[in-house]
């Protein structure tokens, strides 16, 4: 922790830096608070568009330009859009690092968005989003979120619709990237072998210029300071940094101004041709941001998130009922899901339904034993000192909790707050999130006969 420094370049964008002295690589992304829950039915799928567009040529750069600089860097350049976030990041030699952070600031700050490339990549997005409809995994996540978040954006596809993409313009694109591609909304994330000092230099040379290049680069990206931001990102002592400790007060991020998502409770189905169904069930969970969050990662281990979970254990061990049972945790600023996924053939689904609603009810009504828990709690501590060897996973946490909690996250904290998870706060837990009565499904694949049956399940637990 003491290595991590949080540092608020004068015009509000924040640095985070976690040197890695003994390793020979780096890793650098850019986090940027936009995603789909920023847009509107008319513009549903623009921050997707964005993300596309950055990589197709830049004042200086052609798009093929590009693609051959970073393949010349390891080829690791690369982004994606969340529904809170968008991320842009690389991973390459030390010694490379500055070509990785030059080349992805060009992106990101003089990017053309030329008419000719935003024709092409319409037709290209427009495939992307037949990819996954297409993709029953897929498929039934969307599906899931999208009525249990009906009528806000969260629920929205991150890619958008087929007719909303096809009308974008390059007007409407570039007013909806100079609003919100702000540096109030921007985290710089630095991981493995490099030099801070230079580093600092440079970040700042390139995102936040002095001078008439100051002047220019407002002009073209509106990379200027916003005072209104000042009490959470200002410069406290006049250097321009601030310690992890100060870091930690900056609670509050533009992610957050946002209303709440209220669950609806649903069901929903979508036949496909094909041998097997997909069953997404849902329940409310909580945010990111809940006191509850380290019991809630060690609930899911337990509940569906492993080999030796509960769910995989008694459906597909036991039973031999799925290939793919799991579940996982969706948590956003203000609300979460906590889902239920599995895959079988559509005569044994009722059957899979039933056991998955026995195992909600044994992490409702049994304390699960000492063993078990210390089992899963091992686990969670040894995933989480596997990642830290990844400069790339420091990269991206490291970015991702700066910009959407605000603060900087103690590693060795989280785990001590997780060895500190009772099974009494598992049960609790397990009570107030697995209740039957609030369950949504969702199912995607041969839904005629089994989509019936699961039907007056679900309406007998309403």
């Amino acid at each position: 922790m003491d290595q991590i420094e949080l540092i608020s370049l004068p015009n509000g964008i924040r640095v985070v830096l976690e040197p890695m002295p003994y390793v020979k690589t780096a890793a650098f992304g850019v986090f940027v608070g936009v995603g789909s829950v920023c847009e509107t039915k008319e513009n549903n799928g623009i921050s997707h568009m964005i993300e596309h567009m950055l990589f197709k040529g830049t004042e200086t750069r052609s798009a093929k330009e590009l693609a051959d600089i970073t393949a010349r860097l390891g080829d690791t350049a690369n982004a994606y859009t969340g529904k809170e976030y968008t991320a842009y990041y690389g991973v390459t030699i030390a010694e490379e690092l500055f070509k990785l952070i030059e080349v992805l600031s060009d992106m990101l700050l003089h990017s053309t968005f030329d008419g000719k490339a935003l024709s092409k990549e319409k037709g290209v997005i427009c495939e992307e989003i037949d990819m996954y409809n297409n993709s029953p995994d897929d498929l039934v996540h969307e599906m899931a979120q999208k009525r249990a978040w009906q009528g806000h954006p969260l629920s929205f596809q991150i890619s958008g619709t087929k007719g909303v993409v096809r009308g974008m313009t390059r007007e409407k694109i570039l007013t909806f990237y100079k609003r919100m591609y702000r540096p109030e909304r921007m985290v710089l994330s630095v991981a493995g072998a490099f030099d801070k000092k230079k580093v600092m230099e440079y970040l700042r040379a390139l995102f936040c210029p002095e001078g008439q290049d100051a002047a220019a680069n407002v002009k073209k990206t509106g990379l200027a300071p916003d005072k209104r931001y000042g009490k959470y990102y200002g410069d406290k002592d006049g250097t321009g940094k601030q310690g992890v400790e100060s870091a930690q007060e900056m609670t509050d991020t533009p992610v957050q101004n946002r209303t709440v998502a209220e669950y609806t409770r649903n069901f929903s189905k979508s036949f496909q041709d094909i041998s097997q169904l997909h069953m997404n069930l849902v329940f409310p969970g909580i945010s990111y941001l809940d006191e509850s969050r380290h019991i809630a990662t060690v609930f899911q281990s337990v509940f569906g998130g492993s080999n030796n979970s509960l769910l995989f254990q008694k459906i597909r061990e036991e039973e031999g009922l799925a290939y793919s049972v799991f579940s996982y945790g969706c948590p956003y600023a203000k609300e979460g899901l906590v889902h239920i996924d599995a895959v079988t053939a559509p005569n044994q689904a009722e059957t899979v339904f039933d056991y998955a609603l026995e195992v909600c009810n044994t992490m409702r009504e049994q304390m699960i034993s000492e063993e078990t828990l210390s089992t899963h709690k091992a686990l969670i501590r040894t995933e989480a000192i596997l990642s830290k060897e990844s400069v790339q996973s420091r990269m991206e946490g490291n970015g991702r909790n700066v910009l959407l909690r605000g603060r900087v996250i103690d590693r060795e904290e989280e785990l001590a707050q997780i060895a500190k998870v009772t099974a009494e706060d598992i049960q609790r837990f397990a009570r107030e999130v697995l209740c039957p009565e609030k369950m949504s499904v969702c199912l995607v694949g041969e839904t005629r006969s089994a989509g019936r049956k699961l039907m007056r399940k679900f309406e007998q637990l309403g």
